[in-house]
């Protein structure tokens, strides 16, 4: 495999986080792959692992992708047997998932690759400056999508 160079101060930020995201996608479907699942997948099921009997709409707000996004990982996640839908009788147009036994009985590997795949992004560097980097990253976040919410997700920047 091919590593990029990214020692350049040159490279701007954001083809860092592409280049960091685009490895734990890689990452993630190389050990997912034994398991019949992709990286796609894998934070529908890390979600599920914390909460469950949630709606396919709070996936979509929490991880802010789109909801064709999570409908399909959450149909390949059904029908592989990982998860089940339910119709939410108070509001027939939600639907709320559960993780089945099988999806239960995968989060100990789901939670082993996620611990491998932070010991290998955070490797060589102290447990200080994994919870400053973590911190970091999350006030970047918050800062974007923050900034979305203020001038409307879907805004053109025209010159």
């Amino acid at each position: 495999m091919h590593s990029p160079s990214c020692h350049s101060m040159e490279i701007p930020f954001g083809a860092i986080v592409s280049i960091t995201s685009r490895g734990r996608t890689m990452f993630l479907n190389d050990r997912l792959r034994p398991l019949g699942l992709s990286a796609g997948q894998f934070p529908v099921l890390m979600l599920l692992a914390r909460e469950q009997n949630i709606t396919q709409e709070t996936l979509v707000r929490h991880y802010h992708l789109d909801k064709g996004t999570i409908a399909r990982a959450v149909k390949k996640l059904e029908d592989a047997g990982y998860i089940r839908r339910i119709i939410d009788p108070g509001n027939r147009r939600a639907v709320r998932l559960f993780l089945t036994k099988k999806g239960e009985d995968v989060l100990p590997s789901l939670h082993a690759i996620n611990h491998a795949w932070e010991s290998l992004a955070f490797s060589g560097l102290t447990a200080q400056d994994k919870k400053t980097c973590h911190r970091l990253m999350r006030t970047v976040t918050l800062n974007v999508f923050s900034s979305m919410a203020t001038e409307g997700e879907h805004s053109d920047v025209r010159e």
